[in-house]
């Protein structure tokens, strides 16, 4: 009796789990910023907020910096401008990427409640829970990380001696002389710069959380697919035969383990479109950030410009960060996925079915073909390509180095 209350007791709280609050936090950005009107609100107004904010953040903060990269006056102020113009076009182009697969995303939602349902025991519950916590954990991550950076530059503004801008950005008005229109120009930069700075957020950690839920679900997958078929009592071994009861029985838990692979597959499928544009994005912009910070640290900065020196290294190792979190997230989501391969082989297959060994034999076919995202759908997502783009860094320093 206290068996049999426990399980409905486990069975109540697996029928609690939703993966899809791992991204709770990143919907509300993407609320707050206009890609996804909140159900108890007019669609309409929600539409003219999202056009006016995007306009005044999206599209006319960028501008200021791009506009400001033409009217530099050295090589040092071109290469300060350029590291921050670069990174926040790269950004602005995630953005939209994220408003471009608004419904794809709202495909994965229903994939993973499917999935979700399938939780059969505490290790799996376990393991789901864990990916969770560091995909909302990712989020958090970013979110003091761009907190400190724009309270930084705040800072920066509020200790410098004369009127200074959060960052080099074009007005066309005079801002210097006017104290009226200087502080116009700092609230809307201010504002822009917090709008950015929660689109960033978003735009940084939805990829590696989208990996993590994946890397999980396939390890539950794992879990349950070793699981069929297995009689094995302690101290026996497994039995080379078994009744036509429990071998129908193993078929039909086997063809459910097929049908949450292929439901895997298709969460696969989606989050390559939808993050395959945003990581060729983030891999061009480290390697021209890391360029230009390269020519600004090693040519042209002031060797008493301490703040020029400090904006330099913090650009690289943010840009860096970025790039090594996505490859390290897809790196282990392309080993969970090898993994899948040995699971389906170690299940209880001996003594099975005909049908069963068919069904096992072109799974095991199909499990062969690693699953890996493609930046661009040609550049793999994975600690090697970091390494790749580490290296072309370090060979960037080296021949800078050589010709100063």
């Amino acid at each position: 009796m206290t068996n049999a209350l426990t399980d409905s007791n486990n069975k109540n709280i697996y029928s609690k789990l939703d993966t899809n609050v791992a991204f709770e936090y990143h919907w509300k950005v993407w609320r707050w910023t206009g890609i996804k009107p909140p159900q108890d609100m007019n669609p309409q107004w929600y539409k003219l907020y999202a056009i006016v904010l995007n306009f005044l953040a999206t599209v006319l903060f960028p501008l200021s910096l791009i506009a400001n990269v033409f009217f530099t006056q050295n090589l040092q102020q071109l290469c300060e401008n350029l590291t921050i113009t670069i990174s926040d076009c790269q950004s602005n182009l995630k953005f939209i990427n994220v408003f471009l697969v608004r419904h794809q995303l709202d495909r994965i939602k229903s994939i993973l409640r499917r999935l979700d349902r399938r939780v059969q025991g505490d290790k799996e519950f376990a393991v789901l829970k864990s990916a969770i916590a560091t995909a909302r954990s990712s989020f958090l991550i970013f979110f003091r990380l761009y907190s400190f950076g724009t309270t930084l530059s705040v800072v920066k503004v509020a200790l410098a001696e004369s009127r200074s801008l959060l960052f080099p950005a074009w007005f066309g008005v005079n801002w210097e002389d006017n104290l009226s229109t200087y502080v116009v120009v700092i609230v809307y930069q201010f504002f822009g710069l917090a709008v950015q700075a929660l689109q960033n957020v978003a735009n940084d950690s939805y990829p590696p959380a989208y990996l993590v839920i994946l890397s999980a679900h396939m390890k539950t997958l794992e879990i349950r697919v070793k699981a069929v078929g297995q009689f094995r009592q302690e101290g026996m071994q497994q039995p080379l035969t078994l009744s036509p009861e429990e071998q129908a029985k193993c078929l039909k838990e086997f063809n459910e383990c097929i049908k949450d692979y292929l439901n895997i597959l298709k969460l696969h499928s989606i989050i390559q479109r939808i993050i395959s544009k945003a990581c060729l994005a983030q891999f061009a912009c480290s390697a021209l950030v890391q360029c230009t910070v390269g020519l600004h640290f090693m040519y042209v900065v002031d060797a008493a410009n301490y703040e020029a020196q400090l904006m330099s290294i913090i650009f690289f190792v943010a840009v860096t960060l970025e790039a090594f979190v996505i490859c390290y997230f897809g790196h282990m989501m392309s080993l969970q996925s090898s993994n899948l391969t040995y699971a389906f082989y170690s299940c209880g297959w001996l003594a099975q079915s005909p049908e069963f060994k068919r069904n096992l034999i072109i799974t095991l076919m199909r499990t062969q073909r690693t699953s890996t995202i493609r930046a661009g759908s040609y550049i793999p997502v994975d600690m090697p390509t970091f390494v790749v783009l580490m290296k072309y860094a370090y060979s960037v320093f080296t021949l800078l180095i050589r010709f100063k």
